[in-house]
């Protein structure tokens, strides 16, 4: 029999697979068409009846390759996307189940909670727990920041869905069988850094109980001032001026302001590197400053923090195939000076002394790995540590296929290993093997399990010294000072948000 649930909006009907249960496309939101554009999200209406939730609803408008279920299938783009799937338990346990809401990556302008990688069936049927994933605005309808142009735009839109999702589990959870008392908001990437946001809004003050940020790009915020450079920018792409600005946005198709967008990203990335141009702003009230630098002075949620990169994230030898797409790193020498230029260039000698064989392609990579990734994450470890149990790993383990062809532990492999799926695509990559990985995957899911049951991954947290948990075959261990010369040559750096301008563009001949 198929499950049905009383929400706060009404009946909900989803799907029994064996010893799961499972809804999919649960408005929390308005759909934000027509004048909810540009618009905090509002209240769902209440509705008769069951609501259908047997199939996944519409991805955020992104890119034409950004929401696949398969080699052939993708998920359709649409601005009504303000949903979210529940996974629980077919069968009720005696006391509620510990709730993990996943916030999927994907750089805020691409990504959908559907993606297969992002099964929660596997976890939900090991360990008893509530998985929630939830989809949000991306890029141009989510991460610009128009609110220049009208006084009913309003900014950080992609950030205010999640937290009316993260409010909708709060409120109707415990209906499927969660604890809305034991949260985790839970995320990689974009996903990730959006956490590390939560854990500075007053808006989402007592909303979750724990957070796992999974690579994140924990400085990935916007100034002001930036901002509205990038809506300048985006309202030249689409062909508009101040003056019409606010008529073209209203009307325009969905698809033309995310591909103008997109337009502008790509652009800006190519002119200053490690500085990611679709993303939340400081607008001084639902973000009111750096997260980084509330979570310093103590002001942030005091919540237990599981946080962590791969070792290679961009792979042992550059992010080949990806820069040729979104250039967004420092992968040559002439990156490298056009960023330190733009943002801190004092620091440019005192960080190049880390790496002595700079300007190697080996140098280059863990430069950009470190500047992008690392870098902010131990920031943010250092800081949340002093208020809040804090918990900082190493992800070095990879399965042998992809050390072989050079890519090693690459950023979102991670995603697969946590969430415990095997689609096709995944076993050609666990060929060989494959039996490791399933147990590297077993072990990495019970340290995150644990950890959103009692605020504890199983080893001891980040404290004076530095320790890091690298997680690795055949035994994950504990490393002092793992991070510490890195984090020596790079602490004062200014950081993606020193320069409110782009410079003129260039032209890379290195």
């Amino acid at each position: 029999m198929d499950p049905e649930v009383a929400t706060e909006s009404g009946v909900v009907r989803g799907r029994r697979l064996r010893d799961v249960d499972l809804w999919r496309a649960i408005p929390y939101a308005a759909p934000p068409v027509g004048p909810l554009r540009f618009r905090a999200p509002q209240p769902v209406p209440a509705w008769t009846g069951a609501f259908d939730a047997t199939r996944f609803g519409h991805a955020a408008h992104s890119h034409r390759l950004s929401s696949p279920l398969g080699l052939l299938k993708r998920q359709l783009q649409h601005e009504d996307c303000l949903t979210l799937n529940v996974c629980a338990p077919a069968e009720r346990a005696a006391a509620p189940c510990p709730v993990l809401v996943f916030i999927h990556g994907g750089g805020y302008f691409e990504g959908t909670s559907a993606l297969p990688v992002h099964d929660p069936k596997p976890l939900v049927r090991k360990f008893g727990v509530v998985v929630v994933g939830i989809n949000y605005r991306l890029g141009g309808l989510g991460f610009v920041d128009f609110s220049q142009y009208s006084t009913e735009f309003e900014s950080n839109l992609g950030l205010r869905d999640q937290v009316a999702a993260l409010k909708w589990v709060s409120r109707n959870i415990a209906a499927f069988g969660g604890d809305p008392d034991n949260i985790t908001v839970w995320g990689q990437s974009a996903g990730a850094s959006a956490v590390l946001n939560h854990l500075a809004m007053p808006a989402t003050r007592g909303l979750f109980h724990r957070a796992i940020a999974q690579s994140p790009v924990a400085d990935a915020v916007r100034t002001p001032e930036q901002a509205a450079e990038t809506a300048r920018r985006c309202i030249a792409a689409l062909d508009a001026d101040p003056a019409t600005a606010a008529d073209v946005l209203r009307n325009a198709p969905a698809a033309a302001i995310t591909s103008a967008a997109i337009q502008v990203m790509l652009k800006a990335a190519r002119e200053v590197p490690c500085q990611m141009t679709l993303a939340p702003v400081i607008d001084g009230e639902f973000l009111p400053e750096d997260p980084t630098a509330t979570i310093a002075a103590g002001r942030a949620h005091r919540v237990p923090l599981l946080i962590g990169s791969m070792r290679d994230e961009l792979g042992h030898a550059g992010w080949g195939p990806v820069r040729r797409v979104v250039d967004i790193v420092p992968t040559t020498p002439g990156r490298v000076d056009r960023m330190f230029a733009a943002t801190d260039p004092d620091a440019q000698s005192r960080v190049l002394a880390h790496y002595p064989d700079y300007p190697s392609r080996r140098a280059l990579t863990r430069l950009a790995s470190d500047c992008f990734f690392v870098r902010p994450t131990v920031a943010v470890a250092e800081a949340h540590a002093c208020h809040a149990p804090t918990y900082l790993y190493r992800l070095d383990y990879a399965p042998p296929v992809l050390r072989w062809i050079g890519m090693g532990a690459i950023h979102a492999t991670d995603v697969p290993l946590v969430f415990g799926c095997e689609i096709p695509e995944l076993q050609a990559l666990t060929l060989v093997g494959r039996r490791r990985y399933r147990w590297m995957s077993d072990w990495v899911q019970q340290r995150w399990v644990e950890f959103a049951r009692t605020g504890t991954p199983g080893w001891p947290p980040y404290s004076a010294d530095q320790a890091t948990l690298v997680i690795d075959d055949p035994d994950p261990h504990l490393v002092p000072g793992l991070h510490r010369s890195m984090w020596e040559a790079w602490r004062h750096y200014a950081g993606p948000q020193r320069g409110a301008r782009f410079p003129a563009a260039h032209q890379d001949r290195h």
